[in-house]
């Protein structure tokens, strides 16, 4: 039960980790657009998905979403076998994304306006600005704040034992219930979050040596 616990704990990360981040790439793109109708859908994005509960969008995508659909669809997505983890992807994600957007924001205001200006000079187009240009500087700029982000979420990953999605905390508390050998069952969650936030973050001061990034002259970005 704890390696199977494990293992869709692991595919909770992976899979959120991958959607916020493209969700938070497009909602940061929205935020500094020039056009204002793309600004203000992003920023109204941020403030209804930040200021909620990550608990409140896993419970929502689980209980409501399917009810808001059509009669089959939501029939056939309660129907599914897996359908807590899918739920607990999507709240993650839309939870995880309103940060990610922000830092990645953030990153944005840290490169020079002229390196904008050279790549239009250069003929690039808008979206070829994005792609060779701002992103990678976006992301290279805001990879410290964005790995904490990272780590965070994977906590966040045990909040979906409560639509219960057999993820590593779920398992402990099934055990518990099941064998009595609750300290065990403990001791070894704990350890895996231990070493799995552990190798994370070496993962990310390895990137941050890679590219050369100091961080002591990157603003930083709260992330909560």
């Amino acid at each position: 039960m704890m390696i199977t616990g494990a293992r869709i704990t692991l595919i909770l990360l992976a899979a959120t980790t991958i959607t916020s981040l493209c969700l938070g790439t497009i909602i940061a793109i929205m935020r500094i657009s020039q056009m204002k109708l793309l600004r203000i859908l992003g920023a109204l994005y941020v403030e209804i998905f930040r200021n909620i509960p990550g608990l409140f969008w896993i419970l929502f995508f689980y209980f409501i979403f399917p009810e808001l659909l059509p009669s089959h669809w939501g029939d056939k997505l309660n129907s599914m076998h897996n359908y807590p983890i899918i739920a607990g992807i999507m709240g993650l994600t839309v939870d995880n994304a309103s940060y990610v957007s922000d830092i990645l924001r953030s990153g944005r205001l840290a490169i020079p306006h002229g390196q904008r200006e050279a790549a239009i000079s250069s003929g690039l187009g808008r979206v070829q600005q994005y792609l060779h240009v701002l992103l990678p500087q976006m992301f290279r700029a805001a990879l410290p704040p964005l790995g904490t982000r990272m780590v965070h979420n994977f906590k966040n990953t045990s909040l979906c034992m409560a639509i219960t999605a057999p993820e590593i905390t779920w398992a402990t508390q099934q055990i518990e219930s099941l064998t009595f050998r609750g300290i065990e069952a403990t001791a070894i969650a704990t350890l895996f979050y231990i070493i799995l936030a552990g190798v994370m973050i070496a993962f990310i001061i390895l990137l941050e040596k890679i590219m050369k990034i100091d961080i002591s002259s990157i603003s930083h970005t709260k992330v909560s």
